[in-house]
């Protein structure tokens, strides 16, 4: 629940407008960077400020929620309305929900029955995209069709809910649209960011997550404090996060260290020591099936 008494986090204010700052500067002048320099910098930021949204979503940094999604609310990435990322991002939170793909909005699991509906050719990419690398690569082509086509055949039924989400986003994207034309970035590398930018997500939240019967074992705890790290503003300690939502980034490494022990007892010891031991284990190989298993 948002706590009205809580203090401002300068912290992840300062991050937050430095964000758009730093996009601001970067789109504008990016004609006096090399463009090598400047799509990898940009997906980055992009990045970012995904987890940054994330942290609003959960009631910070400002006492004020309402501001605080005012802040969060631009589509840097474009296709993502906030609104809609944070209603099923909350959703995500119930506990009895996690993995299952009839209930849980953030799921890459699918049923039998939908699995069994999809053509050929789709079945293979689905069994690739469990891949660490494939979901690098194939995970943002997939992931933003899936979530355009579902949010299309809403608005096709006459969904309010979500016309409500996407016409509070258009505004947004317009501004976000016309800064960009203004200072004639390139749209087609701008895309290109974007879609990385969700690559690089796609590595965080590709082991988030197992489908096991205990709910409490099903999120993952990635020990390692590195850069991806702090791209993900310490949301590698997902089991932690999942345990303590309200806790602010910067918080989380100090629980994580003073429960430890009780927190992987809980989780089922479901724990890498970093990204690369993520690599090494699932670079080629699937971490798990598609279909859901209970």
């Amino acid at each position: 629940m948002q706590a009205a008494f809580k203090k401002i986090e300068y912290l992840t204010l300062s991050l937050l407008l430095g964000t758009y700052l730093s996009w601001g500067l970067l789109t504008s002048l990016h004609a006096l960077l090399p463009l090598w320099l400047v799509i990898p910098l940009l997906t980055v930021l992009l990045s970012f400020q995904g987890s940054l949204q994330h942290e609003v979503i959960h009631y910070h940094p400002l006492p004020w929620q309402s501001v605080n999604e005012y802040l969060a609310s631009p589509p840097l990435v474009l296709y993502l309305p906030f609104i809609i990322y944070r209603d099923t991002h909350r959703q995500h939170h119930v506990l009895e929900h996690i993995s299952d793909p009839s209930q849980d909005p953030e799921s890459a699991y699918v049923t039998a029955a939908q699995w069994a509906a999809m053509p050929i050719y789709l079945q293979q990419l689905r069994r690739i995209n469990n891949t660490l690398l494939g979901r690098f690569l194939l995970g943002p082509a997939l992931g933003i069709t899936s979530f355009l086509w579902a949010e299309f055949k809403k608005l096709k039924a006459g969904d309010k809910y979500t016309l409500h989400a996407w016409l509070s986003y258009l505004p947004w994207l317009l501004v976000v649209v016309a800064w960009l034309v203004y200072w004639q970035f390139p749209l087609g590398w701008y895309l290109v960011a974007c879609y990385f930018s969700y690559s690089l997500t796609a590595i965080r939240i590709f082991a988030e997550h197992q489908a096991v019967a205990i709910p409490e074992q099903r999120t993952v705890v990635v020990e390692s404090n590195g850069v991806l790290s702090y791209l993900f503003l310490q949301n590698n300690l997902h089991a932690v996060h999942h345990k303590y939502p309200a806790l602010p980034w910067y918080k989380l490494r100090a629980k994580y260290l003073q429960e430890r022990e009780a927190i992987l007892e809980e989780n089922g010891n479901y724990c890498l020591a970093s990204y690369f031991e993520l690599f090494k284990r699932y670079a080629w190989k699937p971490k798990e099936d598609v279909v859901h298993p209970l």
